[in-house]
């Protein structure tokens, strides 16, 4: 497992890999759809709940984000002791999950500087090809973020994460670049479509601290 920010006691998160996922105890999972919708708990919820992203100030409950190929986003305020986790596809990156999710730290009292993000194993360049459609779909002033090669045309999601973070003014930002395709300790949705698994990242706030 990937463990981050581990310079603070109040907190424990981190990437797990495909073998290491189904071992993770108390999970609090979402119905994830690729949207932008942002829940934020005081409790866990009795049944996943439809959303691509989690937040919380209550000690105790593991935000866990399922991905494979897809960018788990983990966000943390050492000060207000805010948690989320946020599950970002191409599609959720490109509509405001990320914005919406540092929307909801806002509302619960955080502040810009004091957000720290760690974006976990995903898909990256060098296997993310994608069509010329998608990329009609942005701004030219974001096109360097698709690379064309005599294969096809291929995706920075990485780079487009973090220019949507920093865009919004987060500075504290971790990037684990681990492609999910050509590590085989992942699962991968583009590597294996007929495997249904996930691997798992978390969140959790430490009780009485």
């Amino acid at each position: 497992m990937i463990s981050v920010f581990q310079d603070f006691p109040c907190v424990q998160a981190g990437f797990c890999n495909a073998k290491e996922s189904p071992n993770l105890q108390d999970p609090i999972l979402m119905n994830q759809v690729h949207g932008v919708d942002v829940i934020i708990l005081d409790q866990k919820p009795e049944a996943p709940l439809l959303c691509d992203a989690l937040a919380t100030q209550t000690p105790g409950l593991k935000l866990t984000v399922k991905t494979a190929d897809c960018a788990p986003v983990l966000f943390f305020d050492p000060v207000a002791k805010i948690a989320a986790a946020t599950h970002a596809g191409w599609k959720g990156a490109f509509q405001g999950i990320l914005e919406n999710t540092i929307l909801a730290l806002l509302q619960m009292g955080s502040t810009i500087a004091n957000i720290h993000v760690a974006i976990g194993p995903h898909l990256t360049q060098t296997n993310f090809q994608v069509s010329p459609d998608m990329r009609a779909l942005f701004p030219k002033t974001e096109h360097h973020f698709f690379e064309s090669r005599e294969t096809g045309l291929y995706f920075d999601f990485t780079g487009y994460i973090l220019h949507r973070l920093k865009r919004a003014g987060l500075q504290h930002i971790d990037a684990h670049a681990i492609d999910t395709f050509s590590d085989s300790t992942y699962n991968s949705y583009r590597r294996n479509k007929e495997d249904p698994a996930r691997q798992y990242s978390f969140i959790q706030l430490t009780e009485g601290v």
